[in-house]
């Protein structure tokens, strides 16, 4: 009966990775296509479809957080080192995408004239600043160094979840 359980958690994790970056993908397609626009109406665009996924990839992250945090206790591999590599590596991730986007993305909706979040309150949208000071914020936004961070070391903790080197 555990075997089968560990199976469907398994699914479930996996699955809940495939769903938060299939909904995510829209943030990540946005971050390197935003950096090229003028149009305050395009950024406004852009940014609005890549917050309306927010919602499925928040409980994506929360379903895989909560089946990846269960399974080593059913399977008893909380001895192992890449477990716990992984976790931390995992919320490096969460945390460091959580500060760019308060940084950046959150200031760029602020600029263009959009409501934006400061920490989990919804700001109303002002009047949107100068487009210099909008294409400032714009030349900041690394979408490669967001890449390698948002994509490369989940990629590394499929690795290890794949290889188990320790």
């Amino acid at each position: 009966m555990l075997g089968i359980l560990v199976r469907w958690l398994i699914f479930l994790h996996v699955l809940s990775a495939f769903t938060f970056y299939l909904a995510h993908g829209t943030a990540a397609a946005m971050t390197f296509k935003i950096r090229t626009e003028t149009d305050f109406v395009r950024i406004r665009a852009m940014l609005d479809l890549s917050a309306s996924t927010i919602k499925i990839y928040m409980f994506a992250f929360a379903a895989m957080s909560l089946t990846g945090l269960t399974l080593p206790f059913l399977t008893n591999i909380w001895n192992r080192g890449y477990i716990w590599l992984s976790i931390v590596l995992i919320l490096f991730v969460a945390a460091w995408m959580g500060q760019v986007n308060e940084k950046q993305m959150q200031q760029l909706r602020l600029l263009v004239g959009l409501p934006y979040m400061k920490g989990n309150k919804v700001i109303p949208a002002r009047p949107p600043a100068s487009p210099e000071e909008v294409a400032a914020l714009l030349k900041r936004i690394r979408p490669v160094q967001w890449a390698v961070i948002g994509y490369g070391i989940p990629a590394f903790v499929l690795w290890l979840m794949i290889f188990k080197p320790f």
